[in-house]
């Protein structure tokens, strides 16, 4: 390998670490939101058993998001795709409105699909998240709310 070929080598491994590095950089500057290891409550929409499995929960456990993605024993990412199902608890046949916004960059608002007219406290909805990174979710059910933020992988 003669000397331009080296530093053209060296020059193209440098940009792709300093890419590499500034996208670890940008999840690890991302507040993600710890989800709670709860059971939800018994709702006669859902026909299992509750189970305890991963939830953003506010304080009052009024809204409660299922993180299916996370935790240990599954250890999914949350990943960029057509549309992320997300079950959630509110009070009982509140609507359910559901925002979002990316945090770490310009992008698009965070779509939400939420059904019309489940009448208990369980709600399935569809999240589009339109890019990667850093998102805050907002969600409001009657006079209740719950935020939390994810990172979304590419």
């Amino acid at each position: 390998m003669n000397m331009n070929q080296r530093i053209r080598f060296g020059l193209i491994l440098a940009l792709i670490l300093a890419v590499l590095l500034n996208g670890c950089s940008a999840k690890r500057n991302c507040p993600v939101t710890e989800p709670v290891w709860v059971k939800p409550p018994e709702d006669a929409a859902v026909l299992n058993t509750p189970e305890f499995e991963y939830y953003f929960v506010n304080e009052d456990s009024s809204i409660m998001a299922s993180a299916w993605w996370a935790g240990s024993q599954k250890d999914f990412p949350l990943v960029l795709e057509e549309g992320i199902k997300v079950g959630w608890f509110r009070p009982e046949g509140a609507e359910l409105i559901i925002t979002g916004r990316r945090l770490d960059g310009d992008a698009p608002a965070l779509e939400s699909h939420v059904p019309c007219c489940y009448p208990t406290r369980f709600q399935a909805t569809g999240l589009y998240f339109p890019s990667e990174g850093c998102w805050e979710v907002n969600a409001k059910a009657a006079d209740k709310e719950i935020n939390f933020i994810v990172w979304v992988e590419p």
